[in-house]
Order: structure tokens, then C-alpha cells, then sequence
């Protein structure tokens, strides 16, 4: 990246020339950032959704647990989807609990942050869901090391200072994640930033330093959760100030909204949505009863037993069409 000549070379040598530059090149994963995971991956009762070829593993090994310890991991800094890591924790228990072993495993959940969650209100929920499925939560902890020979793990707890090996039966390791090197190494990377991120106004989501350089998604340095929802209010916003740029006319400010869908059993989520200021927006709804609520009833579901779901996708299981509570056919939440 030369920004100041306004030129990028691809990775087969190729130099292109720009005008403006959108940059959204998404993270990369960093799993030989935790040593012994990358050898382990796949076997030994290792898994990992952030994988698309690991995920059917994650199941074979959830499936195939009657007994045990079973962990579920997730890194210091930032993530696609910081809920992911405690989704699959609580699709796992719910599956073994209507298999009638839950009892018999030991499911151990490590987080890095000091909460269940940044929201405090969705916080206060997933600390109850996690204690009604027994699910022992480790806080300010992360696994730093693991054996996959032994099918044993080092967590750190950084509030006590101290490490402890843990045996594991079966994991789901969720990746430590940074901007791509190409970009870390570049002047358009956010000097604050511990990851690489691409430097961006949080509310233009212009680079300050190279104003026709622009940045949104996963690779963005912004204070907000990286997931889909937060991308589809971003596009917008770039879109216009881009336009803007090149043309004059209106600008638009993005709020830091986004979106978790948190998935708590087989048939029930979270809607978690809220902006910069952890204000939960007026479709994030009450988190004692979306907690509950069946998913096919949740906004960013369908009900496919429902015959007045007539939307493009009507038919076709629990597809993100959905409808929305207020009538039939319209769209809410992530999918609007």
C-alpha cells in the first residue's frame, strides 16, 4: 500500500493506481499465535468453527462426548462475531442436555473480558443462561498453550496472575484475530492499534492522515463489535461520504450500531443490538424474554410452519428471512 502515491500492488506484482480507496479486507486468522493449537487442529478433540472445513469436526466431537471436560475458547483482542465463542458453548450443552449427559460433562467457558458481554444489560442474561446450562465461565482468562497430544491446555488468568493446566476432552478454539500483515505493515494502519487495523474515523470512516482512503468492516479500527450487522449500516455510510468526495453533496455519520445474534439453545436467542455508547437500540428488546423467546419468533427468523411467511425464501427452513413481529413480511434486525 503507498498512499501517498496512490498506488497498491497486488500479490502477483500487478501495480494499480486509485483515485479513492475503500479498504475491507477483512481479518485474518492467527492460530499459531496460541502454541501447540495449529498442530492440533482437527484431532484430538480439537476443533474450530472459525474454520469452514473444521466446523463438521466441532459437531462429530460434540456429538460423540457422553463424558468429560469440554472447553470453549476465546482470545484476548478483538473477533468476527465475539459471540460465536459462546454460541457453540451453548448449542453443545443444549444438545446434551436433551441427550441426558450434561450432567456427566464438565463444560468450561474462557473469556478474556471482565463480563459475560460489553452490553451490561445482555450481560446480566448470558450470566444466567451459562449458569442455568452449569457451564463454569473463567473471566480475564485465555489459553495460552496447548498439548494436543496430552489433551491438555494452559489458561491464564490475568485477574489472579496465576496458570492452570486443564485436561480437555474435546475443544472448540476460537483464534486469536488480526488485520492481514499486508495492511499491519502499511501506512494506512492505525498506529494505535495492537492489531493492525486500518486507521478510520469513527463516524465518517474516512482515514484521517489520507482523506480519500476509506474503511469499514472487520479491518476497520472502530470501537464497535466486527460483525455483519455492523457492516451493513457501515456500507452506507461509505458509500455516501465517498460520493460525497468525489462530488460534494451530504455526508453521513455511522453511530457504531451493530448486532449479536446470540444463539442460547437449539430453538432460542439473544438479540443483542446497541451503537457506540452500549445503548441498546429500540429492536434490541428485552433480554429476559428474547433470552427465551423461540427463534423462529425472534427478529432475524423465519417460522416456517407459519403459512403467512411468504417472503423470497418462504419454504426453506430457518432461513434469516423472517418474519417480524407486527405483521407478516417484514424484515427486522440484521436482515433489514
Amino acid at each position: 500500500m503507498d498512499p501517498a502515491a496512490q498506488r497498491v500492488t497486488t500479490e502477483s506484482g500487478q501495480v494499480l493506481g486509485y483515485d479513492y480507496l475503500v479498504m475491507a479486507p477483512g481479518l485474518q486468522l492467527d492460530f499459531d499465535r496460541v502454541p501447540g493449537l495449529t498442530q492440533t487442529l482437527g484431532q484430538r478433540g480439537v476443533a474450530s468453527n472459525y474454520r469452514y472445513d473444521l466446523a463438521p469436526r466441532t459437531w462429530e466431537f460434540i456429538r460423540g462426548l457422553r463424558s468429560g471436560t469440554a472447553l470453549f475458547t476465546m482470545p484476548a483482542g478483538p473477533v468476527k462475531c465475539a459471540g460465536a465463542p459462546q454460541k457453540i458453548a451453548y448449542l453443545a450443552a443444549d444438545w446434551w442436555r436433551r441427550q441426558g449427559v450434561l450432567d456427566r460433562i464438565r463444560v468450561i467457558l474462557v473469556l478474556p473480558t471482565a463480563t459475560m458481554f460489553s452490553q451490561p444489560d445482555w450481560a446480566r442474561v448470558l450470566t444466567g443462561i451459562a449458569a442455568e446450562y452449569g457451564i463454569e465461565v473463567r473471566l480475564e482468562s485465555q489459553v495460552v498453550e496447548v498439548d494436543g497430544d496430552a489433551r491438555r491446555a494452559v489458561i491464564a488468568d490475568a485477574r489472579a496472575g496465576t496458570k492452570e493446566e486443564i485436561s480437555y476432552d474435546i475443544m472448540h478454539a476460537t483464534p486469536p484475530q488480526s488485520a492481514p500483515d499486508w495492511v499491519k505493515a502499511s501506512p494506512l494502519a492505525d498506529p494505535a492499534s495492537p492489531f493492525g487495523y486500518v486507521r478510520a474515523d469513527k463516524h465518517t470512516l474516512r482515514h484521517p492522515e489520507w482523506p480519500n482512503v476509506f474503511a469499514l468492516g472487520d479491518a476497520a479500527s472502530l470501537p464497535t463489535s466486527k460483525t455483519g450487522a455492523a457492516i451493513r449500516k457501515q456500507s452506507p455510510v461509505v458509500a455516501a461520504n465517498l460520493l460525497a468526495a468525489m462530488h460534494g453533496g451530504d455526508t453521513r455519520s455511522y453511530d457504531g450500531y451493530t448486532s449479536c445474534p446470540l444463539v442460547t439453545s437449539r430453538n432460542k436467542l439473544l438479540l443483542a443490538e446497541f451503537n457506540y455508547d452500549l445503548e441498546r437500540t429500540p429492536r434490541g428488546g428485552v433480554p429476559d424474554q428474547e433470552a427465551r423467546r423461540p427463534r423462529a419468533d425472534q427478529p432475524g427468523r423465519r417460522d416456517p410452519r407459519d403459512p403467512r411467511d411468504t417472503g423470497p425464501h418462504a419454504g426453506v427452513g430457518q432461513h434469516p428471512r423472517v418474519r417480524a413481529r407486527g405483521g407478516p413480511g417484514r424484515l427486522r434486525g440484521a436482515d433489514r
